[in-house]
């Protein structure tokens, strides 16, 4: 998988850019799907979602990987990066899974930090496409935290130039203020009435980008969003990956029969 060519997700409409995806095909027919959804400025050969792939592999299960618009191999920038955009890059890839080796008896997401935010919601707008949630550390309020880290002065000149230049360990990039103002549309409060779906949220005790304490208050709320606290885990948790695993499968136990 990481070192084969992607396949593509070609637009359906005006405006929209190829997506690169990976897909495992299940050992036999009407299995369970995992699709993994990677965090902003990350892509689809992550070493977690790697992992993942061939874990799933081993027990002939499928899996999906998806490169959001503006990551690696996707075309387009993250200049023009929202939520309403990574849930219509969610939409086209599973459609184009399904259509391409479907049907599936069940399809669990999987979604790390902004990937994990976007596949709550994706669940929670299509609960009937979605059997199960697996969040690795999900950036709630994560454009607000942003603005907050830059400081009032940057802050203040992000929002009259309209764009910002973001530094991360991978390189740096701009993006525009969209990304703040969307955020309204998307409230925390929105997503717990909305969110239907089995979820289980694998958040570190240590993650410095996204407070523990957000996930802890999510699931405090919903009986059926339950929470594995990893103790010393940072933000990506990659050092954690098999413990990881181990949870997942754990939580979305045997396929469901027909």
């Amino acid at each position: 998988m990481s070192e084969s060519p992607p396949q593509w997700v070609e637009p359906r409409e005006e405006g929209e850019v190829r997506l690169a995806i990976d897909f495992i095909p299940a050992a036999a027919k009407n299995s369970r799907l995992w699709f993994f959804l990677h965090g902003l400025h990350s892509n689809r050969r992550g070493e977690k979602a790697l992992y993942f792939a061939r874990q799933v592999a081993r027990r002939g299960e499928a899996f999906a990987s998806l490169d959001l618009t503006g990551h690696g191999d996707s075309e387009g920038d993250l200049l023009g990066l929202s939520l309403t955009r990574n849930l219509a890059d969610l939409d086209r890839g599973l459609e184009f899974i399904e259509k391409k080796a479907g049907p599936f008896r069940s399809v669990c997401l999987i979604g790390s930090s902004m990937g994990g935010l976007t596949a709550l919601w994706f669940a929670a707008r299509s609960p009937a496409r979605i059997t199960r949630n697996i969040v690795i550390a999900p950036a709630f309020e994560m454009a607000g935290r942003l603005l907050l880290s830059l400081g009032r002065t940057k802050a203040q000149e992000w929002r009259r130039l309209g764009k910002t230049r973001i530094e991360s360990p991978h390189g740096g990039f701009d993006l525009g203020y969209q990304f703040v103002e969307e955020e309204t549309r998307y409230p925390t409060v929105s997503l717990m009435r909305r969110l239907s779906t089995p979820s289980l949220i694998l958040h570190g005790s240590d993650d410095e980008v996204v407070p523990c304490q957000l996930s802890r208050q999510f699931a405090d709320r919903l009986e059926h969003v339950e929470l594995v606290e990893i103790r010393g885990g940072d933000h990506r948790l990659t050092a954690h990956k098999e413990r990881l695993f181990e949870e997942m499968w754990n939580f979305v136990g045997p396929v469901p029969e027909s």
